[in-house]
């Protein structure tokens, strides 16, 4: 029998999908990383996660993200209510190693796997997930072997390496190549971004 996946998740990843397709830059750097991931992702992992769902005190700037996608036209309205269906049933804690940031971060910031090693359904190929943070608070520089694309689902700001910050836009993606420093802060209103890391060539 062929493994199943719940149609909450289901759903996510096909308005994720569709906001990508929707979104890419015309260089044909995001798409053809999408073309990766959502090709590997019509096999659902016979593995389902059983992680316990709990929330962050951060965690009550939700609604407000959730609106700024909720109220835009086309693909970014309909990934927010996909995502608001599965979302009370993901497991949000702390980046590793906040302490050493301090606040606002330690407590401004939560993240939740949706798929991976952990998260609702257990895979090895992608790591999909998502960020959330209270609003003026900055995500520290951080690099990672795997290709990542965000999809922004609030206002905020993005940088990669030593470029001017900039502000992607709701609905508007961020492509992160392998290894490149990069950062990201929400100004007076929080921010909320999807998280997709292409793990298979990496050895991660």
């Amino acid at each position: 029998m062929a493994p199943l996946r719940s149609a909450g998740l289901q759903s996510l990843l096909a308005r994720a999908e569709a906001a990508i397709r929707h979104g890419s830059s015309p260089d044909g750097r995001v798409r053809e990383a999408a073309d990766r991931m959502f090709s590997a992702l019509r096999i659902p992992s016979a593995q389902e996660g059983h992680r316990v769902p709990a929330r962050l005190p951060v965690c009550r700037h939700l609604p407000a993200a959730l609106e700024q996608a909720r109220c835009q036209p086309g693909p970014a309205a309909a990934l927010a209510e996909a995502f608001a269906a599965v979302e009370p049933l993901l497991a949000w804690q702390r980046r590793a190693g906040a302490e050493a940031h301090g606040e606002p971060f330690l407590s401004g910031h939560a993240n939740a796997a949706i798929a991976g090693e952990e998260g609702l359904e257990i895979r090895r190929d992608i790591r999909i997930g998502v960020s959330l943070m209270a609003p003026h608070t900055r995500y520290p520089d951080h690099r990672h072997p795997p290709e990542e694309i965000y999809i922004v689902l609030s206002n905020g700001e993005w940088r990669q390496a030593n470029d001017p910050w900039h502000e992607p836009g709701i609905g508007g993606l961020v492509h992160n190549p392998p290894n490149i420093v990069h950062a990201m802060r929400s100004t007076e209103r929080p921010l909320l971004a999807l998280w997709f890391l292409w793990m298979k060539e990496t050895g991660c």
